[in-house]
């Protein structure tokens, strides 16, 4: 028995023993691994992205890249670009070993077919060296010409700010002309780089720009029962939405109504109909969202369009800032769900703001950011064939 004991006690010393060094020869082997492994996965990434910053030496990773992607979504939905994500970033350096710019990828939900992924190069002094596609699911000989270096080489040359695409011809300097017959394709591609631009803004140059109005209030005129305040937002589906809310002195929004809009038949010019703007009426003069399906009052909420992604956008906008006129100039000031977007407005305009900070973009808006890991895209589609 005592044989027995002593046998049983050897083995299991043995066994710890054996898995002991095993432990410490997998740690010592990992450690060996980890660093030719990261530089393998780092030239991985490189190769991807020399198309768009031919002259770089080498890519290097940034520091805090892990923090600075996790904030990035948030920043870029209160700046206005809701759903894009920030893949990934690399500095670039030259052949001294300084910093020249860098290299971002961003993904838009907007495309005909799905994501898009673009990669942008930036020198740290804000010029874009080139723009690529990475990955896209859009239609053979229209929207996959957004690969073609036709409308790619648009990109470079062009200030680090806040672009637009035009259907009759670029004409200013923050402008590139769309791909015919694939509007969506080129709102989602721009939507992507414009996602790009507001990170290196945020991250490396000093907090985000302000950008173009894309809503304007038009005017603002006292009724017998409260206040009508007309808007104009610059973001529909087929260009300019001139709307009107009637807000009651109780901060009860009493009416809606579609001035002029080209928004599309059977789709966008939807939001013409009885149906949609009744929604509206009875709701709180504060911050408006809209839902996919079974927008609940209580909430604060309508429903979207169906199959007007961008109209919906735009309406929701514009209405927000027509609330938030009312509020600043006859309603005793911003709500918490407006004020909140002014926080640190000051510090942006002075100086480097971290990520989570709030950053003044058109006066009211601000910018915090969340992110996502490298090349993580969900190809469903977010339009379907026959919507906008």
């Amino acid at each position: 028995m005592a044989k027995k004991k002593s046998s049983i006690i050897v083995n299991t010393l043995v066994l710890v023993i054996v898995t002991f060094v095993a432990i410490a020869a997998l740690a010592v082997v990992n450690q060996i691994t980890k660093e030719p492994i990261a530089q393998a996965e780092l030239n991985a990434r490189a190769e991807v992205y020399k198309t768009v910053y031919a002259e770089a030496a080498s890519f290097d990773e940034v520091e805090n890249t892990q923090q600075m992607l996790e904030n990035a979504p948030e920043m870029l939905t209160n700046a206005g670009y809701d759903g894009c994500v920030i893949d990934d970033v690399l500095a670039v350096t030259d052949t001294n070993g300084d910093t020249a710019g860098y290299v971002i990828a961003a993904s838009s939900p907007s495309g005909y077919g799905g994501n898009i992924q673009v990669a942008v190069g930036i020198t740290k002094d804000g010029v874009i060296k080139g723009v690529d596609i990475v990955s896209h699911n859009e239609t053979a000989g229209l929207g996959s010409k957004c690969t073609e270096p036709e409308f790619k080489s648009q990109f470079a040359g062009k200030t680090a700010a806040i672009l637009e695409y035009s259907k009759t011809g670029a004409s200013a300097e923050n402008e590139i002309d769309a791909i015919s017959g694939a509007t969506i394709t080129t709102n989602a591609v721009t939507e992507a780089v414009n996602a790009a631009i507001v990170f290196y803004q945020d991250s490396f140059a000093g907090g985000v720009k302000e950008k173009a109005e894309n809503v304007t209030v038009d005017n603002a005129e006292e009724t017998d029962n409260g206040y009508r305040i007309t808007v104009t937002t610059k973001k529909g589906f087929a260009g300019d939405i001139t709307l009107a809310v009637e807000i009651g002195k109780d901060s009860i929004i009493n009416g809606f109504e579609i001035l002029s809009s080209n928004e599309t038949e059977g789709y966008g010019a939807k939001a013409n109909e009885p149906d949609y703007a009744e929604q509206f009426v009875g709701l709180k003069a504060d911050r408006i969202t809209y839902s996919a399906t079974g927008a609940l009052k209580e909430n604060n909420e309508v429903d979207a369009i169906s199959g007007a992604t961008y109209t919906t956008k735009a309406i929701d906008m514009a209405v927000n800032e027509a609330i938030k006129y009312y509020q600043e100039n006859y309603g005793g000031g911003l709500s918490e769900s407006f004020a909140d977007e002014n926080v640190q407005t000051s510090d942006a305009a002075s100086s480097a703001t971290p990520l989570s900070s709030c950053i003044r973009l058109r006066k009211r808006f601000c910018a915090q950011s969340k992110g996502t890991i490298l090349f993580d895209i969900d190809m469903n589609p977010v339009i379907s064939a026959k919507g906008e």
